[in-house]
C-alpha cells in the first residue's frame, strides 16, 4: 500500500510539473508566435484609457476586469498571460478529472491538449478560459453542485459569448427527452448538410456587429471542407460509439454523445464560414473529446489496447495539424539571455 501511495505521488508530482510547464510555455511566448497576440496588447493597451467605454461596447468584461486587476499589481504583460493560461489549464485538467471521476485522465488529457493548446492557450486565449470553465459547469451540475454549477456558467460567459451554446444545448437536452434516443442522434450530423444553406439568412437576422463582421466581409473567412481528417475521424468514431458502446453508459456519459453530435452539426452547418465553423467546435470540444475515451472504458479487453494505441495516435495527427496556426517558438527567457 505505500508503495502505491509513492506512486501515485510521484505521479501527481510529475503532472502538476508539467501542467506548471505548460502555463508558462504560454504565458511567456513573444508577440509574432500566435495570430492573435498583438492584437490582444492592442486591445489591452486601449483598455488602459477606455475601459468603461469597451464594457458598454459588449467587450468582454471578464478578461477586461482580469487584466484591470493585474495592472494594480504588475504591468508586465507576460504575468497578465501567464495567468490567462493558468486559468485556462487548470479548467481544462479539472474537466479531465471531473468527466470520468479521476479514470482515464492521462489519455483524456493527451487528447485535449494536443488539439487545443496551440489553438487556445496559444492563440484564442479568452476562449479556451470561457469553454474551460462553462464545460465544468456541465459537471458539477452532474455532481449536484447546482450553485458551483451557475457561477461557473456565469464566469464563463463574461470571458466569450460564444459559450453560449453549452448551457443552450444543454437546457436543449434536458428538456427534449428524445434527444436521449440513440436513434434521434443518429440523424443530427446528417441534417446539418440540409440546414447549412438556410444557417447564412439566419445569421443575417441575428443582427448583431460583432457576428456580422464575420458575414459582409470585413474579416477575412473562408469555407472549409467538411472532409477535414478532424471531422471524418470524429464523425466515425461517433456512430461506432452509437452502435457499440451507448447502451453501456450512464447519464453523464450520454451527455458527451450529445456534444459530440452537436459539434459535428454545428461544424457542417457553419461550414461556410470558418471563424463560425472552428469556434462552435472548439467550445464544444472537451465533450466530444469525452465521448472519444468512452470505447477504451466499454469495449471488450482484447479491443481496450488496440484502441488506446489507436486514440494515441489521433492525438498526435490533432497536435501535428494545430501546427500549422503558429510560428516558430521564442519567450521573454530567451530573448533575455540573447
Amino acid at each position: 500500500m505505500n508503495k502505491n501511495i509513492a506512486y501515485v505521488r510521484i505521479g501527481n508530482i510529475y503532472t502538476y510539473l508539467l501542467l506548471l510547464f505548460v502555463i508558462f510555455f504560454a504565458g511567456l511566448r513573444v508577440p509574432g508566435v500566435d495570430h492573435d497576440y498583438n492584437t490582444y496588447i492592442s486591445w489591452l493597451s486601449g483598455d488602459k484609457k477606455n475601459f468603461i467605454a469597451y464594457v458598454l461596447q459588449g467587450k468582454d468584461i471578464g478578461f477586461l476586469s482580469l487584466y484591470k486587476l493585474v495592472t494594480f499589481f504588475s504591468n508586465n504583460l507576460a504575468l497578465f498571460f501567464i495567468i490567462i493560461a493558468a486559468i485556462s489549464v487548470i479548467a481544462k485538467y479539472t474537466f479531465c478529472k471531473l468527466a470520468f471521476d479521476n479514470k482515464f485522465v492521462g489519455i483524456l488529457v493527451l487528447l485535449v491538449f494536443s488539439r487545443l493548446y496551440l489553438t487556445q492557450e496559444f492563440t484564442q486565449v479568452r476562449v479556451a478560459i470561457a469553454m474551460g470553465i462553462a464545460s465544468c459547469a456541465v459537471l458539477y451540475w452532474y455532481n449536484n453542485k447546482r450553485k458551483i454549477s451557475f457561477a461557473l456558467m456565469l464566469t464563463g460567459l463574461t470571458f466569450h459569448l460564444s459559450v453560449i451554446i453549452i448551457p443552450l444545448f444543454f437546457l436543449i437536452y434536458n428538456y427534449c427527452s428524445f434527444l436521449k434516443r440513440r436513434y434521434v442522434l443518429f440523424f443530427i450530423p446528417l441534417v446539418a448538410y440540409f440546414l447549412s444553406p438556410l444557417c447564412i439568412e439566419a445569421m443575417h437576422l441575428i443582427g448583431s456587429s460583432r457576428i456580422e463582421v464575420y458575414i459582409n466581409g470585413s474579416y477575412h473567412t473562408t469555407k472549409l471542407s467538411v472532409f477535414s481528417a478532424y471531422y471524418l475521424i470524429r464523425l466515425f468514431l461517433f456512430y461506432f460509439i452509437l452502435f457499440f458502446v451507448f447502451n453501456k453508459t450512464n447519464e453523464k456519459e450520454k451527455i458527451y454523445i450529445y456534444f459530440l453530435a452537436c459539434s459535428l452539426f454545428l461544424q457542417v452547418v457553419f461550414s461556410w464560414n470558418d471563424v463560425f465553423s472552428l469556434r462552435f467546435t472548439e467550445v464544444l470540444a472537451l465533450f466530444d473529446l469525452s465521448a472519444l475515451i468512452l470505447p477504451l472504458k466499454y469495449l471488450s479487453k482484447q479491443f481496450r489496447l488496440g484502441y488506446f494505441v489507436f486514440i494515441v495516435l489521433v492525438s498526435f495527427l490533432f497536435f501535428y495539424s494545430s501546427l500549422k496556426i503558429v510560428l516558430p517558438y521564442n519567450n521573454y527567457i530567451l530573448m533575455m539571455i540573447k
